[in-house]
């Protein structure tokens, strides 16, 4: 009896699954269901990393443009100088960066009293310069700025004290 009750539960089972019509473009469909996500995931990483390099692009030019501050012989201007050399050499042309246009330079020189000189040309001892690089993300994305914000900014700022 029981080799009988099995034998009419595998025939149901063997007939139930003929009678099933295959589900063909099933993987398809859900394909184009997922699709879009990942690209869109795709395009975040990608958007992400161009961020982070233009991140270390600035970190640099206000770096070297600090290092350059605190020489004795260098004012304002070659610190400017600098920054819009080191940006035109990474792919940043005046067509996306041009200060104060489109980017920002901003120099702050400090002296050892906590009074800010308009110059760090033969500044004193102990004076303390800053660099501050900042430019628009919409110069910098290759896609629409959707992950970083249209109206939001990368910067960077480095600050020196002079050793002389």
């Amino acid at each position: 009896m029981q080799t009988l009750l099995s034998m009419k539960r595998s025939r149901t089972l063997a007939s139930a699954l003929a009678r099933r019509q295959p589900r063909r473009g099933t993987a398809t469909v859900e394909f184009a269901l997922v699709a879009p996500f990942l690209c869109l995931i795709l395009m975040g990483m990608f958007e992400l990393g161009r961020a982070v390099m233009v991140k270390n692009i600035l970190s640099d030019a206000a770096r070297k443009a600090c290092r350059t501050g605190i020489q004795r012989d260098k004012g304002n201007a070659d610190i400017a100088s600098e920054v819009n050399n080191i940006m035109s050499d990474n792919g940043f042309t005046t067509a996306k960066f041009n200060p104060p246009s489109v980017g920002a330079i901003n120099i702050t020189v400090t002296d050892p009293n906590g009074t800010v000189l308009t110059d760090s040309l033969d500044a004193p001892s102990g004076t303390v310069v800053s660099v501050q690089v900042c430019i628009p993300v919409s110069s910098t994305a290759w896609v629409p700025t959707i992950f970083l914000g249209s109206g939001s900014t990368l910067e960077s700022e480095t600050v020196v004290m002079m050793k002389q």
